[in-house]
């Protein structure tokens, strides 16, 4: 079982991930398919990691939107057929960075998430 510091470097992981593939623009974005779906699987993973993390460490760091990210990555796997690309979008471009800056700043602190699994 992935302890709650994993699942956080897992989220930084995807974002760095997301960072090496960057999107020139709009239309980049819409007409790459294999990038867009490459992308969407980052925000799956995000999503994924975010919904196990323990409760504690989320009620502790309310400033993160927790609930939007997990139900973005419910809509992106069991929604598959509905994709919205406009959001999509802007969870890359307006979004992303300041969860990293979040995560980053949860990894410097000592707490519970140093070794224990998600509770």
């Amino acid at each position: 079982m992935r302890t709650d510091r994993q699942r956080l470097e897992d989220i930084l992981d995807a974002i760095e991930a997301v960072g090496r593939h960057p999107v020139r623009d709009r239309r980049h974005f819409d007409e790459d398919e294999v990038l867009r779906f490459f992308l969407l699987k980052q925000v799956e993973i995000i999503g994924e990691a975010a919904w196990k993390l323990g409760t504690s460490l989320k009620t502790a760091h309310p400033g993160v939107p927790w609930t939007r990210v997990e139900r973005c990555r419910h809509v992106l796997v069991h929604d598959y057929f509905d994709v919205d690309w406009e959001i999509l979008w802007r969870i890359l471009t307006e979004h992303l960075e300041p969860l990293r800056v979040e995560v980053e700043a949860m990894l410097k602190e000592p707490g519970p998430h140093d070794g224990a699994p998600g509770a």
